[in-house]
Formats: structure tokens, sequence, C-alpha cells
């Protein structure tokens, strides 16, 4: 084994005195010992200093350690620091003042202070993890959302609306319901979280936008929560009126559910209206929505004004009988059609008593007497007498009435009827889209309103000779079951149906009660021929009037392959005079000769201004100079006969003047274009054309204007009125 020795040298002793627990002390002695000193530390000076070979005492005041400005002991240097803040450059300083052999035996060392912490608390926490500057973008963005906040719960219920309305419209009303209480729900949710945002709203000057839109939702739910009461309540008004088992109980609960029902649609018709006036006109996005909404507040304001005079309608304080008349607008007669069959309904006390169908040659069988036919009928149809079943021959169906009310006085003595409804075909088939397929159990036949037709005229043709029962059996089958089967059927649809059928002239009601009548004359829904005058608020007003009016005389259906194109071109030149040229289209595309369509034979009529001036009538362009031309009250008509054979069109043109004089400056033309009862929707193109002296100002329809010429396309859907204003000068 090998010993080193190794000799160790003494190490040099190395005080500090601090009274502080400075932050460079540790980095101080760290130094000192890569020296190879010995370090020691106190707090206080100890008595005796001659046993260490350096001492630093480090204190803010060295006076104890000398006097007259010299230092008692040599191996004493003193470090006086005002400050608390060393770094590196610090310490190598001490360093070289501490082992330097300069006789300088105090350093002053003047260094910075920390700042004073103090308590932190979470505020200051908060503060020191966001700047000010994030305070300021959190601050806006939570103000934002907060005033904002209101928008999803609104978006919802919208959405939530617009699909209960969609349920609505296909008759789902379970899910009608649930999907208008979701919409209810999120509708006061955003309610109530914009009641705080609004002042906010008020203050930018933007608050109409959300307001509107709220009360756009919730009139649109309070609307369509009105709709389905008063669906809910029809249903229930047409179980009870058609119940045969009637008590006085029932009678009033009735009228209860009648005056339920105008209150109903009083609060719709309030609340349609407003959404008419707040949805934005000009949007065409929501051209749709308006042009619906426009329909269905028509339709809830005329229902309104009906349902005020629905207990008298259903003799409330006296029985009512009314006659129906089934007429056959594909065999097209000036009243609406052939009549086929017809039937008598009586209500009383607010239910209904009877409902019978019959036969038309169950009642013309027993005609006692002769009755001289309009001449149309006696010259084209070859009928020396005159019939209930031809009885709609003319285009008022007031005077039908009347004339089928005298024939059922003579034949079965049939008296005191308070009104009469006209339903033809294409009425009935409306009519029945609302109920789906009915079950005929006499006839094992399932019936709707695509197979109608046909089946009414298999029943009606097939083996028929006079007197037979099975057209007025299925008839009356049909009508029963259509009648005791409300409460099973579309209420909307139906209500629609009906409205559709009056607007197009498929269908009239007369009754004997004024206030009724006043209300359907209104509507223009009782068939009446309109007085061809100018309203007494209109100053300066030329008037125009026509009426086309088909006969089919040929004993066919030949107006189901019928189809008419009108084309009137108007003349406003002459101070004096009002020129016309009328041209109409007839085309017949059935198919052949055969039974139901064949050979068009129709005597046409038209109805023109008393003082009407006729020029030239034209077919194909050879000139017609036999025509029938008479004065009725306020028209002029002319009549001729017009055959079109299958497959094939024929033209007829006729040109006439109107005296009217055309004031200077401003002046009104108004030109009513009425449709007959029957008809179907025929195009329909009007051209007015004006002297340059003549400047258009305003008119009720909207026409393609072209230097002076006003062409409007348009169909013959309904009466139409049109009116122009213009300058003479």
């Amino acid at each position: 084994m090998r010993i080193e020795t190794e000799t160790l040298a003494d190490k040099q002793k190395v005080l500090i005195v601090a009274k502080k627990n400075y932050s460079f002390i540790t980095l101080f002695r760290d130094e000192l010992k890569k020296y190879g000193a010995e370090v020691f530390f106190s707090s206080q000076r100890p008595g005796s200093l001659k046993k260490f070979d350096y001492c630093f005492i480090i204190s803010g005041k060295y006076s104890i350690e000398v006097h007259h400005n010299k230092i008692k002991y040599d191996n004493v240097k003193i470090i006086n620091l005002e400050g608390d803040v060393i770094s590196k450059e610090i310490i190598d300083k001490v360093l070289w003042f501490a082992f330097s052999e300069s006789k300088e035996k105090i350093l002053t060392l003047r260094l910075g202070r920390q700042k004073k912490q103090k308590p932190t608390l979470a505020l200051f926490s908060f503060q020191k993890r966001f700047n000010s500057k994030k305070l300021i973008l959190l601050f806006i963005f939570l103000f934002i959302f907060l005033n904002l906040s209101f928008i999803l719960p609104l978006t919802t219920s919208i959405f939530y609306s617009y699909r209960s309305i969609a349920a609505f419209k296909k008759g789902k009303t379970m899910k009608t319901s649930d999907l208008l209480n979701s919409a209810e729900f999120y509708f006061k949710l955003g309610k109530n979280l914009y009641f705080f945002s609004r002042p906010t709203f008020l203050f930018l000057s933007i608050a109409i936008v959300p307001d509107n839109i709220f009360d756009i939702e919730n009139r649109s739910i309070i609307a369509l929560r009105t709709s389905m009461s008063i669906l809910e309540n029809a249903q229930t008004l047409s179980k009870l009126i058609t119940d045969k088992d009637q008590t006085p109980e029932k009678k009033e609960f009735i009228s209860f559910r009648i005056n339920k029902l105008t209150e109903q649609l009083d609060l719709l018709e309030e609340n349609l209206s407003v959404l008419n006036q707040e949805l934005p006109s000009k949007s065409k996005i929501l051209k749709s929505t308006r042009n619906e909404l426009n329909q269905i507040l028509e339709l809830v304001s005329k229902a309104k004004q009906l349902s005020a005079h629905l207990d008298s309608f259903l003799g409330k304080n006296q029985e009512k009988n009314y006659l129906l008349l089934f007429a056959n607008d594909m065999e097209l007669r000036p009243g609406g059609g052939f009549i086929g069959s017809f039937g008598t309904l009586k209500f009383k006390d607010l239910g209904l008593k009877e409902l019978r169908i019959y036969d038309v040659y169950d009642a013309d069988g027993q005609l006692k007497g002769h009755i001289d036919p309009p001449l149309p009928i006696r010259d084209y149809l070859n009928q020396p007498h005159w019939f209930l079943r031809d009885s709609a021959f003319s285009p008022d169906f007031l005077e039908n009435y009347s004339q089928a009310k005298y024939f059922l006085e003579k034949e079965l003595n049939f008296t005191d009827f308070s009104g009469s409804i006209l339903l033809t075909t294409s009425s009935v088939k409306n009519i029945l889209s609302a109920f789906g397929d009915i079950m005929l159990t006499d006839y094992n036949e399932i019936v709707n309103d695509q197979n109608f037709y046909l089946k009414a005229q298999l029943y009606a043709e097939k083996d028929f000779f006079p007197g037979s029962t099975q057209k007025k059996s299925f008839l009356g089958s049909l009508a029963k079951n259509i009648l005791f089967n409300l409460e099973n059927a579309s209420i909307r649809q139906l209500a629609t149906a009906i409205k559709k059928s009056l607007d197009e002239k498929k269908m009239a009601i007369y009754s004997d009660d004024v206030g009724i009548q006043k209300i359907l004359n209104s509507f223009y829904w009782s068939g009446r021929l309109i007085e061809p005058k100018c309203p007494i608020s209109l100053n300066n007003c030329l008037n125009d009037f026509v009426f086309p009016i088909d006969a089919n005389l040929g004993v066919n259906k030949a107006n189901f392959f019928i189809n008419r194109f009108i084309n009137l071109r108007i003349f406003l030149a002459n101070p004096n005079i009002i020129k016309h040229y009328l041209s109409i289209q007839f085309k017949n595309d059935s198919p052949s000769e055969v039974f139901p369509g064949g050979n068009y034979k129709n005597y046409f009529q038209l109805y023109l201004p008393r003082d009407t001036i006729v020029k030239s009538i034209t077919k194909d362009g050879t000139l017609i100079e036999n025509f029938d031309e008479k004065i009725n009250g306020e028209f002029k008509i002319i009549g001729f006969l017009i055959e079109v054979k299958v497959k094939k069109s024929v033209e007829v043109k006729i040109n006439y003047d109107l005296e009217r004089q055309i004031n200077k400056n401003r002046n009104i033309y108004q030109l009513i274009f009425q449709k007959q009862l029957g008809s179907s929707n025929s195009d329909l193109t009007l051209e007015f054309n004006h002297d340059k002296n003549i400047k258009l100002i305003n008119q009720n329809f909207s026409p393609l204007v072209k230097n002076n010429e006003i062409l409007y396309n348009t169909n013959l859907s309904a009466d139409k009125i049109f009116i122009l204003e213009f300058n003479n000068n």
C-alpha cells in the first residue's frame, strides 16, 4: 500500500457581519469560497475581530468602526450599501475591494430598491392575468352578448312557427299543436331576454326592427292558435247542426258556438290585418307569403261577415227551405249549365231537418200545359216546350231561381223557398277535395274529386230513361254523405273550396234574407248581372261593359273539351267614340263525335252597353249578317249560332263603337268584364291604345306600357273591373 501525504494550508477566515440577509450575501460567500476562504456569517459584530483575517461589515451605518475617519482594525473593511438590488457587477466590485491592496477601507455602493409587494387579493390576481385591453374587449363581448342573447330563442320560435304553419296546411292537428307550443316557449324566452336589451336598442334608435319582428312572431302565433280554435269550433258546429236529435239545450249550445265563431274570426282578422301591414311590402322573398296572407285575410273577412247571419240562415226563429239546383257545366248554359237534378234543404232551430234530391225529369214529367221557351231553345234545340231542365237560360241567377220556382210550383206544387244554391259539377268536385275518399255503400263505389265527374256521368247516362231513379239516387247518396261527414272533412280545405267555387262563378247563392243577400252581392257570389254604371264617387267616368255568354245546344258534354281565348282592343282616340275590336277563339279538343264529346253547337250571346253601335261580326273572316239584336234594360244583347267541329277552331270578331264623351283634363275609364256562371277560366288579353294627347295617370292593374299602348294578360277566372285614369290635354 502506498501512502501519500498531503499538506493542507491554513484557510483564511472571513467574517461577514450584516443585520439584514441581503440577497447578494449568498453570492458573495460562494465567490469567497472559490478562493479557499472559510466564511463565517453573523448578524452582530463580535467583541474581537483579531482572530479573522478579513472582516466585512455590511451596513448603512459604519460610524462605530470609524474614529476620526480612521478604522480601528486593519483587517476590517466596511461596505456601506444604500439599496438592496444586487447584480453580478456589484459582486465583482466588492471582491475587488476586498482583496485589493488599496488603503481604502470603506466602499459605498448606491443600489436600487425593490418595490414593496402589497397583499395579493383575487381582484389583483385577475388584473395581473388580464391587462386593460383584454378587459375592455371582454366587457365589449359581454355587452354585445347580453344585448343580442334574445336572437337565438326568437329565431328558434320563428322556425317552429314556420313548421307549425306547414303542418297546419297538411291538416296535421296534433303536430301543429306541439310545434306551436315550442314556438310559444322560445318566444317567451326571447321576449324576456329582449326586455333587458331593449333600452340599448332604443338608445341606438334601432328598436323598431326587433320590436316589429317580435310583434310579427307574436301575431303569427296568435293567428295560428286562433285558426286551430276556429276549425275545432266549426267541426263541432257541423256535427251539432247535422245531428238529427235536436234538443233545446243543443240549440242554445249551437247559438253559443256561432257567437264564439264570430269572435274568433274577428280576432283572427285583426291579427292577420296587422301582419299584412307589418310584413315588408318590397321583399321578393316574402311576396308569395303576402299573396297567401291576402287570400286568407279575404276569406276570413268574408266568413266573419256571413257568420253574423249564420243563425238566420239555419232557421233560428223560423224554418228555412232552400232550393238546390245541380247544373252540369260540361253542358254549359247561360245560367251555369243543364239542370239535371235539384233538391230541397230544410233547416229549423239551427239544425238540419231534411235533405232530398230529385231527378229533373221527375218534375218535368208532371208539367201540365205549355210554356214558351226562349227562341234559341226552340230554334236550335228543337224544343217547342220549356221545362225546368232548360230553365237556366238567363245569365242572372235570380231570374233563373225565379223561373225554377215557377216550374216547381207548376210541376210539384213546391213553394215557400227561402233562397237557392246553384252547384255546378265543378263546384261539387272542388268540395269533394276536402273529404278525400267517400264510400257509397249503396253503389259499392269510392268517390273522390278525381273520379266524381266520370262516376256521376256513368250513373246519369247509363241505361237512362225519363223517370229512372239511378241518377237522383247517386247524387242524393253522395250529398247526404257529404253533409253527414262534415266533421271528418278538412274544414280549412272545405272553406277554401267553397270560396274558390263562388269566386270563379262555379257556384252561386241567393237568399231572401235582405242582410245576407246584401253581403252576397258585395262579394259577387249571388250570380247577378252587374249593372254597367260607374260608382257615384268617380267624376268624369266613362263606363264600359262586356259579357260573353255560351249556350251548349248540342245535347252533349262538349264543354269538357272547349277552350276559349279572348282578346279585346280598345281605342281611346275620338273625343266622342271609344272603338272596340273583340276577338274570341273557340277551340274544340273533343277526340271524336262520340258522346260525351262532339261538335260544339253554341248559341253565343254578347251583353254590351245599351248605346253600343255594332259595326261588323265575322266568323273566320266571313261576315255574319243575320244575328239577333235586342235591348234589355241597360244592355244591348246580340246573339248568333256558332258550330265548332271536333278538333277544329273558330274565331269570331266583333267590332263595335261606344259613344262616350272624353272630357278635357282628368277622365276615368271603367271596364266591367263579367264572367258567365259555370264557364271555364278563359285566357284574356286587353289592349288599350290612345292618342299622344292622352296621358295615363294610374290604373288598378299592372299592364305592360309601351308608347301609346297598354297591354295586359290575365284570365277570366272571376268578374273583372278594370279602371284607367288619364288626362286628355
